[in-house]
């Protein structure tokens, strides 16, 4: 049916089940206030027959969702009622349930790949009223059909993803288990090369043979003419590699020794996303150790500093930088890519960042290593507008 509608927004609604008068424009209303939103979830009560509310503690958590190693560990923690994006939408497979279950598990899995390409937002007002009744279809799925249907869309989730977990429980919240990964060389790396302007063509085309040069293959190395959020996300979904490597043309690569080494101590410290340390043609430094200043606004350690051996480590970090960063395939796989809704590319950045660190991906700066770049751009107000209100119930990622 959602392939033969044609609105911007999808509610679905069960035919015996009841929407209050004001529930579709609620949901319009928020879903207008949180653009970069994939799925708004509300509320609901449980009803007799009659209409009559009862007194019935919820079936399901109503809270944001919790994971691990990337992956969602509470797949109860989803009900109707909920608004999808058609966009989103339209970036998923669509809905899929289980024939031997009478198709059910439909509403789970559309969630959890919604949430794959934006953000769910939780509005706490009831605006759903579910009916009980002795011919619901609920009633023909039992508990253990249940626990059986969320292990098989969890184990399906973390192959969509490609997340190297196993699920080592049987009901959830579930448990996962992340075996050691495999030392990585570059030759699981894909590059994209970033020319932001005209200018930065030949030197991109210089950094992309300099890769060449050192061994890595052409068909993974792609060079991109604009930085804008979409291009870099045309680049950043190209190749199949268990990494992505992106690549200011400004960068100084100098082959890909200090490459190599950067992507050994990401494997080191276990991390998903890595960022160096980026020093001036002057040895000041550009980009270093990222953080949040007051006002939640992303700032780097000792900008034009030359002598600051305290940043020379590797430690965690609360975001990358789009200059120069590694990140895993599953990374990008779980969180969508970049929200194209900035027109700021380092907000976007931090944005990416944030979403990789929700879903407990692990972030870390490794200033052992440093790569000459030109000075940092300045930041956009209107770009951290957006990012503080999208990610303003999440204020333990600013810490």
């Amino acid at each position: 049916m959602s392939e033969h509608s044609r609105g911007d927004f999808i509610l679905p609604v069960d035919d015996d089940d009841v929407l209050p008068f004001h529930a579709v424009e609620r949901f319009l209303e928020v879903a207008e206030q949180t653009p970069w939103a994939a799925v708004i979830r509300g509320q609901r009560k449980i009803i007799d027959e009659e209409g009559k509310v009862l007194d019935t503690p919820p079936w399901f958590p109503f809270g944001p969702r919790q994971y691990q190693h990337g992956m969602v560990t509470d797949l109860r923690n989803h009900t109707q009622p909920y608004l999808i994006r058609r966009s989103a939408y339209e970036r998923t497979s669509g809905w899929e349930g289980f024939e031997d279950f009478g198709f059910a598990g439909e509403d789970c899995d559309i969630y959890l790949k919604l949430e794959e390409v934006g953000t769910i937002e939780l509005l706490d007002e009831t605006l759903y009223y579910y009916r009980l009744h002795p011919n619901r279809a609920s009633l023909v799925l039992t508990d253990e059909g249940a626990y059986e249907m969320w292990r098989r869309l969890a184990d399906k989730t973390i192959a969509r993803i490609g997340l190297p977990l196993k699920r080592l429980n049987q009901q959830p919240p579930f448990v996962y288990e992340r075996p050691p990964r495999p030392a990585p060389t570059l030759a699981m790396v894909d590059f994209v090369i970033v020319a932001t302007e005209q200018a930065a063509r030949p030197r991109a085309d210089c950094l992309a043979q300099s890769l060449r040069s050192a061994g890595v293959t052409g068909d993974a190395v792609r060079v991109i003419d604009h930085g804008d959020p979409r291009s870099l996300n045309e680049g950043l979904r190209e190749g199949g590699r268990p990494f992505v490597c992106v690549l200011d043309a400004a960068i100084r690569a100098d082959g890909a020794g200090r490459l190599g080494t950067l992507l050994r101590l990401m494997h080191e410290h276990d991390a998903d996303l890595a960022a160096p340390k980026l020093s001036g043609d002057d040895g000041a430094i550009v980009w270093a150790n990222p953080g949040f200043a007051n006002g939640n606004r992303p700032e780097t350690k000792a900008p034009g500093e030359r002598h600051a051996p305290q940043y020379d480590g590797v430690t965690s970090a609360a975001w990358v930088g789009e200059k120069l960063l590694l990140v895993r395939r599953e990374v990008v796989n779980a969180v969508g890519g970049l929200d194209e809704g900035y027109d700021d590319v380092r907000t976007a950045m931090v944005d990416f960042s944030l979403r990789a660190r929700q879903r407990q991906f692990k972030c870390a700066y490794v200033g052992a290593v440093a790569f000459t770049c030109t000075r940092e751009p300045a930041q956009r107000a209107g770009a951290l507008d957006r990012l503080h209100r999208k990610w303003a119930a999440y204020p333990q990622l600013f810490g």
